[in-house]
């Protein structure tokens, strides 16, 4: 068997590193309820687009976010909205005070979406992409943009209605604050229990610092968003290196969008 310490599928880097996913282990198709799958699933993940970005903000009377994760999806009406997680904008992703919800509005000032080594190719989030709280413990925040072109930093992602099941095999689209020069990695993992209705568990491989992918865009094999990172209990660990993180389910983010399916 495979050693579970496989190397990091680096992408959208010059320098990056492809790594060959063996035909034999295509994913087979999405069930007919899913969006079709996207373009570049099939691809070795070196290969994949760039789909991961990170935050910088300043908001009136409250301290800024400036990093951790977040990506681009596409909307019910195919336009183009923000998502990354709820919890950044308290005392978690370095925000205090914590914002409430009925605050965002008056206290955003600006913030914007890049790639990591790519301040300049942004996009400017202008307001809420839905009322907040989308439910009691959910951890979505959906952002609009102000304006878009063709150029995005980042491609936007088809989120699935369908939750994960136990033994389902994702993919976490991040980078630890540890290298500072790379705009996105790709883990493989394995959906290890559920919790609460709309998280789960999942294996990280390998094993790596995950502080900085709090909304970071989870994926099932074809490429669809099937949560957003967020952890809410005590992981698995080895020395610094996570062996395990959390999700929440896109159905959340699908439903408080106005949509009853991701297509």
């Amino acid at each position: 068997m495979p050693s579970p310490r496989v190397a990091i599928y680096l992408v959208a880097c010059a320098f990056a590193v492809a790594c060959e996913k063996p035909s034999s282990q295509s994913a087979p198709p999405p069930p007919a309820a899913d969006p079709p799958a996207a373009s570049w699933a099939s691809q070795p993940p070196a290969q994949w687009p760039q789909l991961v970005l990170t935050n910088a903000t300043k908001f009136k009377s409250h301290s800024s976010l400036n990093g951790a994760s977040s990506f681009l999806v596409r909307s019910a009406d195919g336009g183009v909205v923000a998502a990354t997680a709820l919890h950044l904008i308290g005392a978690n992703g370095g925000v205090e005070p914590t914002i409430a919800p009925e605050e965002f509005p008056a206290a955003l000032v600006s913030w914007n979406m890049f790639p990591r080594t790519k301040p300049t190719n942004a996009v400017v989030i202008s307001g809420l992409g839905c009322k907040l709280p989308l439910k009691k413990n959910v951890d979505w925040l959906i952002l609009t943009l102000a304006g878009y072109g063709t150029n995005l930093p980042s491609t936007p992602l088809t989120m699935r209605a369908r939750p994960v099941t136990v033994g389902e095999n994702i993919f976490l689209v991040g980078v630890p604050y540890s290298e500072p020069d790379r705009v996105q990695n790709v883990y493989r993992g394995r959906v290890t229990a559920r919790a609460f209705g709309d998280r789960f568990r999942y294996t990280v491989e390998p094993p790596v610092n995950i502080r900085g992918f709090s909304g970071a865009p989870i994926l099932d094999e074809h490429g669809l968003v099937v949560g957003v990172m967020t952890v809410w209990f005590d992981p698995k660990m080895e020395g610094e290196n996570f062996l395990e993180a959390g999700g929440e389910d896109a159905a959340a983010a699908i439903e408080a969008m106005g949509a009853s399916s991701a297509r």
